[in-house]
């Protein structure tokens, strides 16, 4: 069964589900049950980052600080999470053909490798989509052609020079802008946008719990200079006065979460 938003774009399943509940349960609008249900698998999202979601696989891949011409076999992989299939899919096929889904998933999958560190080669695309390499690189020309850019490792010396403005997208959350329209405001890819927002969530929540920069690289799985990036745009942040009452509202949402207690229980396990 399908269903749709009132936006009539297909729903993810568990948000969906999430929905379902909350409106049945507790008898709230449509509206604000989907909300919730978006908001819970956020939740999710930010305290269990290895979860899977409907139609992603996990996968290793080069990673992005590996200069393009060096070998295989002697390239850092880093494991990333590629959405092959979205419930939207089903519809955007039916309207545009296979042709244009498959440039869909293409433009998809390499921001998404992109956000969590990682490059997918024109041989790696062609694997997941059962594409010959000449059909892919046709396909990455055409997005191109139409001012779309296509993140892969061929690319990543001139993507890699870019200037990210990162606390600028932080900013923007906290004000209240929503991933995609932060996506459409900095032209930054979504994927990388709400990639960064979830780890620096990640990162600042366990923080505030008292743990230090060297075990949240540790729990996390993110780079410690990372980790300390993070903190410095947290610490500018909360010097502004209004912004900081933003940030302080929104994170005890989360801070009230049994998950913050265990995540801080395994900090034992990583001081020295």
């Amino acid at each position: 069964m399908i269903f749709l938003n009132e936006h009539g774009r297909q729903k993810n399943a568990l948000v969906n589900s999430l929905a379902y509940y909350f409106k049945s349960r507790y008898g709230f609008s449509s509206v604000t049950s989907e909300m919730l249900g978006e908001d819970v698998l956020k939740f999710i999202r930010i305290f269990n980052p290895d979860f899977i979601e409907e139609g992603q696989i996990l996968l290793y891949v080069v990673s992005i600080s590996e200069p393009p011409g060096k070998l295989l076999k002697d390239c850092q992989l880093v494991p990333v999470k590629l959405t092959l299939y979205h419930p939207e899919d089903t519809e955007y096929k039916k309207q545009n053909g296979l042709k244009e889904l498959k440039l869909r998933i293409i433009q998809r999958i390499t921001q998404e490798a992109f956000a969590q560190g990682g490059s997918l080669s024109q041989e790696d695309i062609a694997s997941l989509l059962f594409l010959d390499r000449r059909t892919v690189v046709e396909y990455i020309k055409e997005l191109e052609s139409r001012g779309i850019k296509v993140v892969t490792r061929a690319r990543l010396p001139q993507l890699l020079t870019r200037n990210l403005n990162k606390p600028q997208i932080i900013k923007m959350f906290f004000q209240g802008s929503s991933e995609t329209e932060i996506s459409s405001s900095t032209g930054y890819p979504k994927t990388y946008v709400e990639k960064y927002i979830d780890d620096f969530l990640r990162v600042i929540l366990l923080y505030r719990q008292g743990i230090t920069p060297s075990n949240i690289a540790n729990l996390t799985g993110i780079n410690t200079d990372l980790v300390k990036e993070y903190l410095t745009i947290y610490n500018r942040l909360i010097s502004d006065e209004k912004l900081s009452t933003l940030v302080h509202k929104f994170l005890s949402f989360y801070e009230k979460s049994s998950l913050l207690k265990t995540l801080k229980a395994k900090e034992q396990f990583f001081s020295p």
